[in-house]
């Protein structure tokens, strides 16, 4: 696909998304629970499959019960096809933040659409608050063409969203190494892994 295409694709994904937001009613959905925040790709503008990542801030970042009821809302209306609860507080899943968490994948505008749902305290929610602010401002002097060319591909990879192959990984070697292609990123991630 040329780069053309690949700006295309994200644009029609992201323009999707947005509607499935607002339009469906999801994100105000969210907002009657906490104060919500969509983050991540569809933020960045850098979407290249039907993937949303959003934040909430908990009233009460423990009560397991009213997340369930989110859930359950969720789930009555839109076309879910499976939804998967955490519990990071008592998990304690190494890499993973103290939180709730609801991992949603649903039918919408013919794809199959994840969401992963996070549910914080105030003080975790403001701080990723923050990270994020700060890696959307440090986007706009990247170039998003290459991102969004090397993510196209390497978000097929079997690994992605792993350790060495996933988003902050394309975006750091786009900001950091100034790389353009999908080769020049995989040269980048072995000689950075290489020097740890």
């Amino acid at each position: 696909m040329i780069d053309k295409e690949i700006v295309k694709h994200s644009r029609l994904l992201r323009q999707e998304a947005s509607e499935l937001l607002n339009k469906e009613g999801l994100l105000s959905m969210l907002n009657a629970f906490g104060t919500t925040q969509v983050i991540g790709s569809y933020t960045l503008d850098t979407m290249t499959w039907p993937d949303l990542d959003i934040s909430m801030n908990l009233p009460d970042e423990q009560n397991v019960e009213r997340f369930f009821e989110l859930g359950k809302r969720i789930a009555a209306k839109f076309q879910i096809t499976k939804m998967s609860y955490s519990n990071h507080f008592i998990r304690n899943f190494p890499g993973f933040d103290h939180g709730l968490y609801w991992g949603i994948q649903l039918r919408y505008a013919e794809r199959e659409w994840k969401i992963d749902l996070w549910g914080y305290g105030d003080t975790d929610y403001q701080k990723h608050m923050a990270e994020s602010d700060a890696l959307h401002q440090r986007l706009q002097q990247a170039d998003r063409t290459a991102i969004l060319r090397i993510k196209h591909v390497i978000c097929q990879h079997p690994d992605y969203r792993g350790n060495v192959y996933n988003s902050m990984a394309i975006y750091r070697a786009v900001f950091e190494g100034k790389v353009e292609s999908v080769d020049e990123f995989k040269a980048w991630v072995e000689k950075t892994h290489a020097n740890t």
